[in-house]
């Protein structure tokens, strides 16, 4: 599956235009991207595996996880075609079970994945609690980056950003 292929799925199926919006970063918009039906869908969540999957092995990362909602579906798909294991962090501890707050895998050297970066609080939030964890990371990845700010705020903290498409690819 190729780049280009999965740019046509996003515009038909995952973005939203027509009515203000506000986004995670608390702005106004006129479009929003919805990528939780691409990363659900059998076509769109292979073709996301196949443009992530090599690029998170470059960085020979032993786990890739990422916040407890949006991440999920990414990371579930790298973990069962790309053989990598996966954790998730969630925003606080449940009241109940082992009240875990970081769940499933978590290795020595993480790549976060997520589907859309804003101004990047989530990866960051990802990025402290399994450093807190003596996880290192250094990379992250995602489907669409707003240039909201995400890749420069990561960078600060040491996180190199990277992403499959930003904004500006979709002419919105």
């Amino acid at each position: 599956m190729t780049r280009e292929e999965l740019k046509k799925l996003i515009l038909k199926k995952g973005v939203v235009t027509g009515k203000p919006i506000i986004l995670s970063s608390t702005r106004m918009s006129t479009y929003y991207f919805n990528l939780r039906p691409i990363a659900l869908d059998p076509v769109g969540c292979k073709m996301i595996a196949d443009i992530m999957i090599p690029r998170i092995k470059q960085y020979e990362a032993d786990c890739v996880g990422g916040t407890e909602d949006s991440s999920l579906p990414i990371i579930s798909i790298v973990c069962a075609l790309g053989g990598i294991p996966g954790f998730y962090v969630r925003k606080q501890t449940q009241k109940y079970g082992l009240r875990e707050l970081i769940e499933g895998n978590l290795g020595n050297v993480a790549v976060l994945v997520d589907d859309v970066a804003t101004s990047g609080e989530s990866l960051l939030h990802v990025a402290k609690t399994i450093r807190e964890a003596g996880c290192k990371v250094e990379h992250s990845i995602t489907i669409v980056d707003l240039l909201e700010g995400a890749k420069e705020r990561l960078a600060l903290h040491g996180i190199k950003h990277e992403s499959i498409f930003d904004r500006d690819d979709f002419k919105l």
